[in-house]
């Protein structure tokens, strides 16, 4: 039996796993289709969607990792070599433990230990049904980013993905 997990090519982060037998490694599309769907759940009961666009993901047959079918944000995907696939292995990642936070004027990630090169950050944030992309680094020696953005006092579901830390699915909310 094989694993394939669908994971963000930017970040490495994994965001879904199949297991097949005896099957060729399928593609993105077969997969997920257009898009992948992640769900946040939100005070007072609603649901919002935040999208990975099929071409910002890739698909990789990986060693057997039970735990990826559980949490699959908590695994990321291991580059090999210079022209070379990735690595069977997934990497098992780091959990940041600070609580993520809007304030004026955006979105605080912190990672918790300081960084030792320039590292990038995505974060997906709901606005609504809509769905905002932004992009920044963690600078050299620093452990944390401010990516600048309105938003308004609703909770918002947001997707965080930091090369070599878990992603992070969940609500925020204005303090």
């Amino acid at each position: 039996m094989s694993v394939f997990v669908v994971y963000v090519k930017e970040t490495g982060h994994v965001v879904g796993a199949v297991t097949a037998n005896g099957a060729a490694v399928p593609t993105v599309a077969a997969l997920v289709g257009d898009e992948l769907p992640l769900r946040v759940s939100l005070e007072p009961g609603s649901v919002v969607s935040l999208t990975l666009k099929a071409g910002e993901l890739a698909v990789h047959e990986a060693d057997d990792e039970p735990g990826v079918f559980a949490d699959p944000l908590a695994f990321g995907v291991q580059p090999g070599e210079p022209g070379q696939p990735p690595k069977p292995a997934l990497a098992v990642l780091r959990k940041a433990t600070v609580p993520l936070k809007f304030e004026v004027p955006g979105l605080t990630v912190t990672v918790g230990d300081a960084v030792s090169e320039e590292t990038p950050v995505l974060v997906l944030i709901s606005y609504g049904q809509a769905t905002s992309v932004l992009r920044g680094k963690i600078g050299q020696g620093l452990g944390e980013v401010l990516l600048e953005t309105l938003v308004d006092d609703d909770p918002h579901g947001v997707l965080v993905l930091v090369p070599g830390w878990a992603g992070r699915l969940e609500e925020v909310e204005k303090p």
